[in-house]
Parts: structure tokens; C-alpha cells; sequence
């Protein structure tokens, strides 16, 4: 079933996820009309920001890791390789490359058309990104630790 696209424009945009946050208990770090950031503790003892945007039709879902580089040159092949074969497994989710205040950093997104999005969705699109973001922030801390 389609929701209704108000429920997330303009300020309908900030109270549908207030309303949604507070189902869900979680704590909202910032928002205004057009978007979110929320921070979770994960599982690690480390902090996760995600971050929801509002476009037209959708809601672009991220969570920056801590991995930067400050160029294409500097990312590690080995990295990229892991997140490709990563991506072909997800159902929801994707790893990419963002520009972030200069620097190359790995992410971890969801894009959603507003229409899919109810509680539940919202709730499993998070929560998935959060924890594979700590996940991977993991698996690399092991790798460089050994």
C-alpha cells in the first residue's frame, strides 16, 4: 500500500519523522524541513550518524563511516573490492563514495521512494545501515590492528 506523499513534505517532512523517532524511542540529533540527523550507539561502544534528506519523491538515507581519504589516489583498492562484493548481497542498502567536507568517505546508503515508507520501513532501512556501518568500521579496525 502507497503512503501518502504529505506525510513528507515540506514541515509534514519533520513531524512524520519526529512521530516515527518517537515510536521508535530513538533521540533526534537535529532536524528542519528537509533533514535528519540522528546518532545511535552501536553494539562496538562506537557512535553511527545518519543522516535522512528529503528530494522530490524520495528519502536519501546515509551513514558516513570514519574512513576518509583526501583522494580518489589514497582509498584503498582492497577496501572498494570488499564494499562491491558487500553491495551484491544487500537487499536494502549500498556502499559508495561520498564527498564530505573535501574528503572521500565510505558510506553506506539507502535511497526510498516517500510512497514505500511507513514505521516498519524506516525502522529496518536505519537500523540496517547503522549496523553495517559498525560492522565494516569493525572488520577494518581487525585488519589494520593485526
Amino acid at each position: 500500500m502507497a503512503i501518502n506523499l504529505d506525510l513528507f513534505s515540506g514541515t509534514n517532512f519533520r513531524s512524520t519523522i519526529q512521530n516515527y523517532c518517537s515510536q521508535l524511542k530513538w533521540r533526534i540529533n537535529d532536524i528542519n524541513d528537509r533533514r535528519a540527523i540522528l546518532r545511535f550507539n552501536a553494539s562496538s561502544g562506537n557512535t553511527q550518524t545518519l543522516f535522512i534528506i528529503r528530494y522530490e519523491n524520495t528519502l536519501e538515507f546515509s551513514v558516513p563511516s570514519g574512513l576518509k581519504f583526501n583522494s580518489d589516489s589514497e582509498i584503498p583498492g582492497v577496501f572498494s573490492t570488499y564494499l562491491l562484493v558487500k553491495n551484491a548481497s544487500y537487499k536494502l542498502g549500498f556502499w559508495c563514495i561520498e564527498e564530505i567536507s573535501g574528503q572521500k568517505v565510505f558510506s553506506i546508503m539507502h535511497n526510498a521512494e516517500i510512497s514505500l515508507i511507513n514505521a516498519n520501513y524506516f525502522e529496518r532501512v536505519v537500523l540496517r545501515l547503522v549496523n553495517e556501518c559498525d560492522e565494516f568500521e569493525q572488520a577494518i579496525t581487525h585488519i589494520l590492528n593485526c
